[in-house]
């Protein structure tokens, strides 16, 4: 089996800050080494911005509305996340309660087959009646039974492909900083919306700016338009 890599193109968006501390332990990633891609009908920028610590949750609901992973594909749930991407297999069965395969809730992890083109939700426990419902093996299961993922046999035929993942809550905030650091792939759009929506303390907590390289004014950048363009994200 290859070693599976993150989406990279030839000029990338770079998101570089102040990682705070990790609240759980994961295996080493090998998600470490990109691929230079071409990308068809997408303009795609360079941003570089260092952020402080405190304005690391901030980025929760732009995980929230997914990133593209170019990974090995016809593999299992648990394989994916914890063979290729490095987290813990504890932290898989303990933390994510809650997970989403192609809009069908999951419960076995190690049967359920990641396809090309699959998206991917992971959230912690969730409360009230409907988060025991969705919950993962839960008492409560049967009751969701038409929208449960089925169980899969997991081919052999593994190949390279790509995953949207979408992380909510404490996932988000546990495992975000991860990603952000190896690099994400997200749609400028959300890009966009993000830097609309964040408070003028998120820009107060930018330290640095630069466009392909550049040193721009923080501000300026959230002026801009985004849409149309491919962004990729990345914490160092």
């Amino acid at each position: 089996m290859g070693t599976p890599h993150f989406f990279q193109p030839e000029k990338t968006v770079v998101f570089t800050g102040c990682a705070s501390p990790r609240t759980h332990k994961t295996k080493p990633s090998i998600l470490n080494n990109p691929m230079k891609l071409k990308f068809k009908n997408n303009t795609v920028t360079k941003i570089s911005l260092t952020v402080k610590p405190d304005q690391l949750s901030l980025f929760s609901p732009l995980l929230g509305q997914g990133f593209t992973l170019k990974l090995r594909t016809g593999v299992s749930v648990r394989d994916l996340m914890c063979r290729q991407i490095g987290v813990s297999d504890d932290y898989l069965d303990q933390r994510v309660q809650t997970i989403f395969l192609d809009g069908k809730v999951v419960d076995n992890i190690d049967t359920a087959v990641i396809r090309q083109g699959s998206t991917l939700a992971l959230s912690a426990a969730m409360p009230g009646l409907a988060g025991a419902t969705l919950r993962r093996g839960g008492a409560y299961a049967a009751m969701r039974s038409q929208i449960s993922h089925k169980n899969n046999i997991v081919y052999d035929s593994a190949e390279n492909g790509t995953v949207m993942l979408k992380l909510f809550n404490l996932v988000a905030l546990e495992l975000g900083p991860m990603f952000l650091k190896q690099g994400i792939w997200i749609d400028g759009k959300n890009l966009e919306n993000f830097f609309q929506r964040v408070p003028d303390s998120f820009w107060d907590g930018c330290l640095t700016a630069e466009i392909d390289g550049i040193s721009q004014n923080v501000r300026k950048i959230s002026l801009m338009e985004w849409k149309q363009k491919l962004v990729f994200l990345k914490l160092n």
